[in-house]
């Protein structure tokens, strides 16, 4: 089977990443993306301009050996890269916003609640000397108060421009460090960092100044919405403690005066048997005042079942209180039934009793079930997964895979899927992103890269996954990936493939447009390259799998 060269164009990628299908929603944009990171040996080029976009309700995997940099580019996104990366160019959008710009404190607001992750090994993940009930409500509860929230809601537009105008200024002056430590970098270069950082201060000192003082307005106007608002929710339970306050004190009167009243008639009732009108023997006399004495314990006994559940009203005292707590902050019990909804929710039996239980209690599969839910609390619209499969046997791993596809329908989430096994890949994904050496050397649906892949480190990973069907050797993939403190000229793959062109070495090739929805970086798809013929292993898999299919 050929290589398919059907490349209908280029694109001008790393800044465009092709149309956006009829229908689909774009919730996170990554557009030039490229990571450094500074060593003692130099600096480490571990993204180098990497762009793809994440639908809504998709499931995007990246796929690459180890150092491709998938993790990297998303702990860009979840802004938790190491203290000596630095971001070179590009922007990752989400919500209209930069993620690679703002501040720390709008990385907060986002970071858990509007994109979660879950991280390869769940152990390290989990505190192993608290419970597992305590580590899912941890966060509801630290986030939990209604009226900080209320507050940080009010200021949040106004505090997060501040913090994100003095964010650039911090980046210019950054820049300067990072121009001084490059090796590679010239005198030329640092002073122009050092100018850009001198008319980013001269810009922006007057824009954080009136930052600060909007910031400054917008917490008087906080400060007293909050206060409104809390005077509202506890006049609201003082007028609902002052009615039950009521109602017993008219349950304590009726009680008074129903006693009085069956007090009353039995001494009546006594003084009637003492005047003995009807002649009685006194023990006929002594039986007849008992009789009415049991009369009269037996009425009070009524009385006080009718009227004691009227005052003795703690219940309903303790439950005003709680529901007036409720309001101004998220409870333990409410955190707690939250915490066992979602337990359930991703399979974990019996979560009343494994609440109160530690991570060492649970098995490698039970604890990425509880890092699942711990991710699940906040209900994120973004989802990333960094390998949570790795360190799972096979039957578990098919387990929490499909437990993230469920989750994903049900709650209509985005998935951003990382791993190294394409096997993963075909179970899990909408569509597909293989890495190599920091870049996208290939994306597309997963019909494409599993049907019509097109570039020779696709083919190479296709070739080194184990097979039922087919009888063919295993290949290897020969060589290492290079050393991305010097990364190589032209195709970074160019010395480890057998398909590697003159130009390879050289030159590094321009993302071809395949179809709408498929691209790949080769030059086997120029229209002057030699035609190309995949491994015999991948194209007998594609046969045998079309075969079943009935195509």
């Amino acid at each position: 089977m050929e290589n398919a060269k059907k490349a209908v164009g280029t694109i001008d990628y790393p800044y465009t990443v092709g149309p956006v299908p009829e229908g689909k929603d774009v919730v996170l944009s990554v557009r030039n993306l490229a990571i450094s990171f500074a060593t003692d040996d130099g600096f480490v080029k571990a993204v180098r301009g990497v762009a793809f976009d994440l639908y809504k309700g998709e499931t995007l995997c990246i796929v690459g050996e180890s150092g491709s940099g998938k993790s990297v580019t998303s702990k860009t996104i979840m802004g938790i890269l190491a203290g000596n990366a630095h971001i070179d160019s590009g922007e990752v959008t989400y919500e209209g916003e930069d993620l690679t710009k703002i501040a720390e404190d709008e990385f907060h607001r986002i970071r858990g609640t509007k994109i979660g992750m879950i991280f390869q090994d769940p152990l390290s993940s989990l505190n192993p000397i608290k419970k597992i009930g305590k580590q899912i409500t941890e966060v509801m509860i630290t986030n939990g108060n209604k009226v900080k929230k209320m507050y940080d809601n009010i200021i949040n537009a106004e505090l997060i421009k501040l913090k994100n105008d003095q964010r650039l200024l911090h980046l210019a002056k950054d820049e300067i460090s990072f121009k001084k430590k490059d090796k590679n970098s010239t005198p030329e270069d640092i002073q122009k960092a050092v100018d850009f950082y001198n008319s980013e201060k001269i810009r922006l000192t007057p824009i954080i100044a009136a930052d600060k003082v909007a910031l400054a307005a917008k917490k008087k106007e906080a400060k007293k919405a909050t206060d409104e608002f809390v005077k509202t929710v506890k006049a609201r339970h003082k007028e609902k403690k002052a009615a039950l306050n009521e109602n017993v004190k008219a349950a304590k009167e009726a009680y008074k005066v129903a006693i009085a009243e069956e007090n009353a008639r039995f001494d009546k009732e006594l003084a009637e048997i003492s005047a003995n009108p009807n002649n009685l023997r006194e023990m006929e006399l002594l039986n007849a005042k008992d009789v009415a004495k049991g009369n009269h314990i037996y009425n009070l006994g009524l009385i006080k079942a009718e009227f004691q559940p009227k005052i003795d009203q703690f219940a309903n005292f303790i439950s005003e209180r709680r529901r007036y707590i409720s309001e101004l902050k998220v409870t333990n019990k409410e955190a707690k039934r939250r915490a066992l909804k979602i337990m359930a929710e991703v399979g974990i039996p019996y979560p009343e009793r494994r609440y109160d239980q530690y991570p060492f209690e649970f098995s490698g599969g039970m604890r990425q079930r509880i890092v699942i839910a711990i991710a699940l609390t906040a209900d994120p619209d973004v989802l990333i997964c960094d390998e949570p499969t790795t360190a799972l046997d096979v039957t578990i791993q098919a387990q929490i895979l499909e437990l993230i596809n469920r989750l994903k329908v049900a709650r209509n989430m985005s998935v951003m899927f990382i791993t190294h096994d394409l096997g993963v890949v075909a179970n899990m994904a909408d569509r597909v992103v293989v890495m190599y050496a920091g870049k996208i050397v290939e994306y597309g649906t997963a019909q494409d890269i599993f049907y019509s892949p097109a570039h020779p480190y696709t083919w190479a990973l296709l070739s080194s996954i184990p097979d039922v069907d087919s009888k063919e050797k295993l290949e290897a993939i020969p060589g290492t990936p290079p050393n991305m403190l010097f990364p190589p000229e032209g195709d970074a793959f160019a010395l480890r493939s057998k398909y590697a062109l003159g130009i390879d070495f050289k030159e590094e090739p321009k993302m071809y447009q395949i179809s709408d929805t498929h691209y790949a970086s080769t030059w086997l798809l120029d229209e002057r390259a030699p035609e190309a013929t995949m491994p015999k292993i991948v194209s007998t898999r594609i046969e045998n799998s079309l075969r079943k299919a009935g195509k």
